[in-house]
């Protein structure tokens, strides 16, 4: 394995606006096993990062950072507060080192005797020791199979007796399906996310219920009932659920209404749900799922509303056969009136005169309203600023609605940022020392001391990806990226 690491360091702009002074060393080492290169760039600016790795599995390492600081929100509670709110040992005197007599348990239902007293030191024929029982207290409740522990000490002449009422925790002693004839326990199970020894509780089993209430709408069964026989009361240990599936639903036919401006082959088009094409695909990818449907009800109100329709209404009805194996869909749309764009205006802007950016924009007043077209605004602002290093411009375009004149108003808000200048590039390389010039492509239009263009950045990152000579697979190893983060600004620049 082969690392080669470049570094150049320059002085920012902000304190020499005419003159830099480069420093450039070029280090080649060969060795193997892990490597780790380092490397440091001073002054205000930006250091870059590129690794690239081509041997099939590759590691990377790099110094991280400490824990982050600060107590956390919520603590434990301590095992003397707990004790306390237990209503545990009596705050007497109680004589040490007398002979424990007994150990009386009593509450245990589904955890033994055997093993609650394997986690005590207090025992029968053993010196009484107040520390060392406030200790097993402890210790029964960090197996968190307790709830509340009450435990009272009895002393009499003749030795200590201890006796412990002890509160469990439901816990589920086993999971059962009834009912399920097309679904095998596999996939239920592993939906339910319910497991012997799981701590039992309402919200666990309703939320399990749940799931499996969607996994079978997802495979066409959208008329399952499922009822939760046990693990809802008080006292079960077991859950049953009590599974009536129905049948499996598939789409006859799927139709559309209400559409004046769009045909209805592009609409079906544009949905995930499949009909039976005349009887050509009765049984083959048209189950019906209202999953499904109601992301296809999403996926035209979407469509409508990027091309300006923002009062489109979309639902559809499902109509049975006979049997009720088979279904008609009707989608009814709503389509109203198209917006329009009322005016486009940038605020902002310092760099620029927003007068000298609206030309270029695609949104014009008087057209009509165009998501497409508006995201392309966004991402010619993202370039404008981009190249002139604002890396870190956000923009975001707002729509401004008069429902009144069915008129929006677009209004891109532009968070400049501060301008960026390289100061510190590193590469490394891990793998054929002599495929370095490939690696060098991706950066090969910037350089240190010049503004940083975003537009190069992210044009690198492609090159990379797609040069198809290095490792692109996570599971397999490093993959090539660029990386880029912020010098300390309170340091001096390197003469």
């Amino acid at each position: 394995m082969l690392k080669k690491t470049l570094d150049w360091n320059v002085l920012p702009l902000a304190r020499h606006p005419m003159n830099y002074t480069r420093h450039f060393s070029e280090r080649f080492t060969a060795f193997r096993g892990l490597g780790l290169g380092f490397g440091s760039g001073f002054g205000s600016g930006l250091a870059f990062g590129l690794l690239v790795s081509t041997a099939s599995i590759g590691w990377c390492q790099g110094p991280g950072s400490g824990p982050a600081g600060g107590m956390p929100a919520f603590s434990e509670p301590s095992f003397r507060e707990r004790l306390y709110e237990a209503g545990g040992i009596a705050d007497r005197e109680v004589h040490n080192g007398k002979s424990i007599l007994a150990v009386g348990i009593e509450g245990n239902q589904t955890v033994s005797d055997s093993f609650i007293l394997s986690q005590m030191q207090s025992r029968e024929d053993r010196p009484f020791d107040k520390e060392t029982f406030n200790r097993d207290m402890g210790a029964l409740y960090r197996t968190n199979l307790f709830r509340k522990i009450d435990s009272y000490i009895d002393e009499t002449p003749e030795g200590i007796r201890l006796r412990l009422i002890v509160s469990e925790r439901p816990i589920i002693r086993s999971v059962e399906f009834l009912g399920n004839e097309r679904m095998n326990e596999g996939p239920l199970k592993k939906h339910a996310m319910l497991s012997k020894g799981d701590a039992l509780d309402p919200i666990s089993v309703n939320s399990a219920k749940g799931r499996l209430v969607e996994l079978y709408k997802d495979k066409g069964m959208n008329q399952v009932d499922i009822q939760v026989a046990k693990g809802l009361r008080t006292g079960d240990r077991d859950v049953h659920f009590l599974i009536n599936e129905g049948p499996v639903e598939r789409v006859n036919s799927i139709q559309f209404f209400g559409n004046n401006e769009f045909s209805s082959e592009l609409l079906k088009a544009r949905i995930k749900s499949r009909d039976a094409r005349s009887g050509v695909t009765k049984y083959v990818g048209n189950i019906c799922s209202d999953l499904k449907l109601d992301e296809d009800r999403e996926t035209l109100l979407g469509y409508y509303r990027a091309l300006g329709y923002f009062d489109a209404k979309v639902d559809y009805q499902k109509s049975y056969n006979s049997e009720g194996d088979f279904v008609d869909v009707a989608f009814v749309i709503y389509e109203g009136d198209r917006y329009g764009v009322a005016s486009v205006s940038i605020a902002g802007t310092e760099r620029y005169n927003a007068e000298e950016l609206l030309p270029s924009m695609k949104l014009k007043s008087q057209e009509p309203f165009l998501l497409t077209k508006k995201l392309q605004d966004e991402r010619f602002l993202l370039d404008v600023y981009g190249a002139q290093g604002h890396i870190y411009c956000e923009v975001e375009g707002e729509v401004v609605y008069q429902p009144d004149k069915r008129m929006v108003d677009i209004v891109y808000k532009v968070k400049e940022g501060d301008v960026y200048r390289a100061s510190d590039i590193r590469v490394h390389i891990d793998g054929d020392f002599t495929r370095r010039h490939v690696v060098l492509q991706p950066l090969r239009n910037l350089r240190p001391g010049e503004v940083i263009d975003k537009r190069e950045l992210d044009a690198g990152r492609r090159r990379l990806v797609f040069s198809t000579i290095f490792n692109t697979d996570p599971s397999r190893g490093e993959v090539p990226r660029i990386e880029v983060s912020p010098v300390e600004s309170d340091r001096s620049p390197t003469p």
